[in-house]
Parts: C-alpha cells; sequence; structure tokens
C-alpha cells in the first residue's frame, strides 16, 4: 500500500458507522495483541482544551527526556498530525503500514476507532515511555476508553455534542467521568457548578482519586510569569508558549498531572517544566500572526470556548472583524451570542464540509442577533474581505471551526506538507 492509497483508505471511512459501545475497537486490540498494554498512558478529555492540555504535558515530558506518544484530534492539514512523537508526526512510510496492520484485522472501525487502533500500534512499536491520549468525543465510548490509563483528565465541562452527551450539563459531565478509572487518580479543571459536582460524585462512586483546579492545584500571575501550586510542589517563571488567558487553565491540568507522574517515578526537574510549557505550539489554537492586519486563528466551535476566547481579547469590538463559519450540527446562535457588541462586521463564509452550515443559514443566524454581516462565497475572499474591512488599525478574529482555521492558516501558508 502506498502513502496515498493509505490516506485514501482513510477518507473512505465515514463517521455515520459510529455506534454506541467499545466491543470492535476491543476486538481489534485484541487481535493486535493488544498493544496499549506495552506502556503507560494517560487519557485527556473534556469538552475545550484538551488538545492544548495535551501538547502542555507532552512537551514538558519531552523536554525531561521522556519519548512521548501523543494521539489528537482533529487534524488542521495532514492526518499525520494526530499520531507524534515528541514533536515528530507520523511519517510517510509508517502511515500504511499501520493502515495494513489495521485492516489485517478484518474488524470493521469506525474512522476515529480506526485511527485510535494506528496510533497505539505505533506507540508500542516505537517503545514511548508514555502515551498521551486525547479523548475524541465524551468518554463512555470513546475508542480511546478501552485503554488502561494510569490517570485520566477532565479539562472542563460544558454543552457540546450533545445528540451524543446529553442535554444538560450534569448528562454531559456523566458521560465524561466514565475515562476515570478505580482507584486511580484523574485531574478535573472543571470550574465550580453542577458539572463538577458531578464529576466529583462519580469519582466518589468508582474511588478516584481526584485532584480539582482552585481547591488542590492553583495557577496565579506573578511578576516574573505564572505561577503554578499543588501539594508538595511549586513553581513559579512560567511563560506558555500559546496565548490565550484560557490557556492558563490548560497549562494548570498539565502541570497537576505532571506532579501525579513524578509521584509513579517519572523525573522531571523545574527547568524541564519551564522549557516545556514555553516551547509548546498547537496551530489554530488562538495563533496570533502579524502582518498588515493582525490576524487571530482560533478554532472555538462552541459557545464555552467561544466566551473564553473573547475574555482573551485584549482589543477594542468595534475594530475587530469576525471571519465566521460553523458546521450545523453546532449551536451558532450560543456561540454568535458570545460576540461582543459593538463590532466591527461578521464576514461569513462557507465550509467544504459534509456537515457544514449553509451560507444563507449563517447569514440569517448573525442578522438574527443584530450584528451587521456579508456573505462571502469562498474563505480565501471572505479573509480578503474581512482584511479590507479590518483596515491597518483592526483585526480580523476566525473562529466557529476547525475547519475555518485550517483553511486560513493554509491559504497564509502557514501549514505542514501534508
Amino acid at each position: 500500500m502506498t502513502y496515498q492509497e493509505a490516506v485514501d483508505y482513510l477518507s473512505g471511512l465515514v463517521e455515520v458507522r459510529i455506534l454506541p459501545g467499545l466491543t470492535r475497537i476491543r476486538q481489534a486490540l485484541d487481535a493486535l495483541g493488544q498493544p496499549h498494554r506495552s506502556f503507560p498512558h494517560l487519557l485527556v478529555g473534556g469538552t475545550n482544551g484538551k488538545g492544548s492540555t495535551s501538547s502542555f504535558l507532552g512537551s514538558v515530558l519531552t523536554a525531561a527526556g521522556y519519548r512521548v506518544g501523543l494521539y489528537t484530534s482533529p487534524h488542521l492539514f495532514s492526518f499525520r498530525e494526530r499520531i507524534r512523537i515528541g514533536d515528530d508526526l507520523l511519517t510517510r512510510k509508517d502511515l500504511p503500514r499501520l493502515v495494513e496492520a489495521v485492516i489485517e484485522t478484518g474488524i470493521s472501525l469506525s474512522y476515529f476507532e480506526f485511527a485510535t487502533a494506528m496510533a497505539l500500534v505505533h506507540f508500542a512499536r516505537q517503545h514511548v515511555d508514555m502515551a498521551i491520549l486525547e479523548v475524541g468525543l465524551g468518554g463512555r465510548w470513546d475508542a480511546t476508553n478501552a485503554t488502561d490509563p494510569i490517570l485520566s483528565v477532565i479539562t472542563n465541562v460544558d454543552m457540546d455534542h450533545s445528540e451524543w452527551l446529553g442535554r444538560t450539563v450534569e448528562e454531559v459531565a456523566g458521560e465524561k467521568a466514565c475515562i476515570m478509572r478505580p482507584g486511580r487518580p484523574a485531574v478535573l479543571g472543571a470550574g465550580e457548578g453542577t458539572g463538577l459536582d458531578t464529576l466529583l460524585e462519580k469519582a466518589a462512586e468508582m474511588g478516584a482519586d481526584a485532584l480539582v483546579a482552585g481547591r488542590d492545584f492553583l495557577m496565579t500571575r506573578g511578576p516574573q510569569g505564572l505561577c503554578f501550586k499543588a501539594p508538595g510542589w511549586a513553581i513559579d517563571g512560567l511563560r506558555p508558549g500559546l496565548k490565550g488567558q484560557f490557556q492558563v487553565a490548560n497549562a494548570a491540568c498539565a502541570l497537576a498531572s505532571v506532579g501525579i507522574l513524578r509521584e509513579k517515578g517519572f523525573q522531571v526537574a523545574a527547568e524541564a517544566v519551564r522549557r516545556g510549557i514555553e516551547a509548546v505550539q498547537w496551530p489554530g489554537r488562538f495563533q496570533v500572526i502579524g502582518g498588515p492586519v493582525k490576524l487571530v486563528v482560533d478554532s472555538a466551535h462552541n459557545p464555552a470556548a467561544m466566551k473564553a476566547l473573547v475574555e482573551s481579547l485584549d482589543l477594542v469590538p468595534s475594530e475587530v472583524i469576525w471571519l465566521f463559519s460553523a458546521l450545523s450540527d453546532k449551536d451558532v446562535p450560543g456561540m454568535i451570542r458570545q460576540i461582543p457588541r459593538p463590532t466591527g462586521g461578521v464576514v461569513a463564509v462557507p465550509l467544504d464540509h459534509d456537515r457544514a452550515m449553509s451560507l444563507d443559514d449563517l447569514v440569517a443566524a448573525f442578522r438574527e442577533s443584530g450584528l451587521d454581516v456579508v456573505a462571502e462565497t469562498g474563505i480565501s475572499s471572505g479573509l480578503r474581505k474581512a482584511v479590507e474591512k479590518a483596515g491597518r488599525r483592526g483585526t480580523v478574529i476566525v473562529a466557529g471551526s476547525i475547519f475555518l482555521a485550517a483553511a486560513v492558516l493554509g491559504s497564509w501558508k502557514m501549514g505542514a506538507d501534508a
């Protein structure tokens, strides 16, 4: 199988085959020799911030000298981004080999199940010291939950994917709580409220030892940077490579996890923590691009993420132009409500995706909210229009979908070779 044949095969695995349950992925992992049992690993779940938290943690462990596998989703430009060793993407040579290995199990898998099996096989073959697995959807029936994590992280809980996870925050939290394991530690970054209450109830039921943000660990700002405090250790002078106020909470969850791993024997010096936190990169997450017009590209795709994005903007709202698009199954009115008024305007564009919201529906949603919106039939033309409207004093904010973020970054030639 060639690289392109492997890419085409993966593209043909459509998510409409999703069925609740872990039977198929467990059967596949059994057929593959249970690769996840050959290395320690942890799960990172939550509504938002999973990828950033995983990236912070992976960067710190890599800086400490460990061989770290990182499995995340979705990707911006290439499937190879989903499966990494340290900073290195899955190679073009390894991708078809992994596809062939999973095909040989003879088990019909969804796209995410297939990708998860590939990642676990790769990490086993590469003899990683630790693997960080980002949960794709929820927790209970997510393919990553077929593993045996030594630690589980839940960054936060809010409404998203309600058709799968539930119609209330409590129901969503209950699904995400299922990545925790009896008698094993869990890091909970969720703020106060029903979501955290549900997580704590589930942790108590199963005997998971929960470490809670604000109660057991804390990140604050000091004169030399961020300061992290947790039972038994503290560190200051931290300068995260990822920008945005919301990344403070993600970095805190990562460092709380580092503290637990240190208790389990992982040697992570203070200098490795500082270097790892500063070195981390995660494209499309509050990514600021300079030029004639300031451009901020973010993958916010639900109201909670949009709220966090807005809270990180130190800008005059009237000088901000929003470039926006979204999938039809997202809470677009909820995202629109987070946009500060007055604003410089909105440019709505369509996505090239089978679940994309139509341009007419996007425009109607913005007009119903009272915001000034113009429609462009292409992302490149929409970006040009947004830059033109912003002028030299303005800022263009890209938000609504990771697919829009990828397209904009690609048009600015920020992407890696696919």
